[in-house]
């Protein structure tokens, strides 16, 4: 027969545990306000209120299939139950076994059966003898965990005894659904066959529609075709039936949150408008309270405010002043440091200079020119290479020198051109370099590299 089980799986936990798909957003105040709580809580020596709020906040997270934040609170409910345990032996034990045994639901919705099992048998041995219904559900999860690997036997052995300890357990879908892939498992066929019509009437809507594909299938594998035909057929149904419903419920929902949002602009526009009168009132009578006093302190105000004016005046022109001096020691910087590169350059163009007056330099000289160019205008050469690719080391070089304000006439001599050829050299850079440069100087444009 068909592997039924991750079917069946994700039935038996989206609709016998109620879990939804709702997204987490900013609007959800509920979770929001679990969150507020926790964290008020946090500092007090309450250690089972704040047991119980891991456990609403888990559940929240479980409701949006969010299972690794359901996880880390599970985990907190266990540690808080631990905790417990040191003053209530007996209490503490019983919230441990709650965790334990939310612990290994959620593993078991993971797929790790080794896990779920360990958690399911130790919250079945921290299990009060009292807590019938508790224990029983315990049971019914450590067959739904054998039915997960596969083991028939198991299941029908923890389904019983479930039922042995708390008979009123029959009544669930989930230990109807659960008892009944048992049988399956164990090809009880006749047995599952029998149950199956009675299950399926009494199920709710979810779980009906479960059982009615395993008694689908189960007909296909008898090859009773018209059966199956029928029962295919009573499925679409249930399917459709599921659909209208769960369209009805969020629309049902979005009206709601509709009209919440409606009453909740209503209340915001009125409140606006109350703050909007109270607002004009106490303008009014600030404007008449105004007007009262004016004409006693009219004159102090007149001469305050002129002594403000003054002292405005005063602070704007050191101001202006400052700003003056400032500017005047850039450009006495900008001026050291131009004669100070200028002053380094020359002797190495000098001593390069050939009897024809032209300046041969060599390698070593560049490399120099560049050296000094830094030294003096820190990171001046790889900041311009970087920002313009394109440019040759010739180009860089040439750059160097126009820092250091070499004279046209000299720079002739270093490239044995004639000094009306150096405008147009610079002329040829600046189509190299930025847009920009067209619209100044080259000088002016290179000395954004100084700082």
């Amino acid at each position: 027969m068909k592997n039924l089980f991750p079917i069946t799986f994700v039935v038996l936990f989206a609709c016998c545990t109620k879990v939804s798909n709702a997204p987490l957003n900013e609007e959800d105040s509920e979770l929001v306000t679990l969150l507020n709580e926790l964290d008020e809580c946090q500092q007090s020596g309450d250690g089972e209120k704040r047991f119980h709020l891991y456990s609403k906040v888990s559940t929240e997270y479980e409701k949006r299939n969010l299972t690794d934040l359901q996880k880390i609170y599970q985990q907190k409910m266990l540690n808080e139950a631990e905790a417990i345990c040191h003053d209530d032996k007996r209490h503490g034990q019983a919230l441990m076994a709650e965790a334990l045994q939310r612990l290994a639901t959620t593993n078991l919705v993971e797929g790790k059966t080794d896990s779920a099992s360990l958690n399911a048998h130790r919250a079945y041995e921290l299990t009060r003898s009292d807590t019938l219904d508790f224990r029983a559900q315990t049971l019914l999860l450590l067959a739904q965990i054998n039915m997960a690997i596969g083991n028939g036997d198991s299941v029908s052995f923890f389904t019983k005894e479930a039922m042995r300890i708390f008979p009123e357990v029959v009544n669930s879908d989930l230990y109807r659904i659960t008892y009944l892939y048992g049988l399956n498992l164990q090809e009880r066929y006749e047995e599952m066959m029998m149950l199956l019509p009675t299950y399926i009437e009494e199920s709710g809507i979810y779980n009906k529609a479960e059982l009615t594909r395993l008694m689908m299938f189960r007909y296909e594998d008898t090859e009773r075709w018209k059966d199956a035909y029928e029962s295919a057929v009573s499925l679409m149904d249930i399917t459709d039936s599921i659909a209208k419903d769960e369209n009805s419920q969020n629309m049902a929902k979005i009206q709601s949150l509709q009209h919440e949002r409606q009453m909740e602009s209503k209340r915001a526009e009125h409140e606006a408008e109350r703050a909007k009168l109270f607002f004009i009132i106490i303008i009014v009578l600030l404007l008449l309270l105004a007007a009262s006093i004016a004409g006693l302190f009219y004159r102090r105000k007149a001469r305050v405010a002129h002594t403000r004016e003054l002292e405005a005046m005063r602070l704007s022109e050191l101001a202006k002043a400052s700003e003056n001096q400032v500017r005047e020691e850039n450009i006495k910087l900008q001026k050291l440091y131009y004669e100070h590169l200028y002053a380094i350059i020359l002797p190495i163009l000098n001593a390069n200079r050939g009897k024809s007056g032209h300046i041969n330099l060599e390698e070593s000289s560049w490399e120099l020119i560049e050296k000094n160019t830094d030294m003096v205008l820190p990171g001046f050469t790889s900041r311009l290479r970087r920002r313009h690719p394109v440019l040759t080391n010739e180009d860089v070089r040439f750059c160097c020198l126009i820092m250091m304000r070499v004279p046209n006439a000299l720079l002739a001599d270093v490239y044995g051109i004639a000094p009306s050829s150096v405008a147009v050299r610079k002329q040829r850079m600046k189509k190299k370099l930025d847009s920009d440069v067209q619209n100044q100087t080259i000088e002016n444009y290179l000395n954004q590299y100084m700082l």
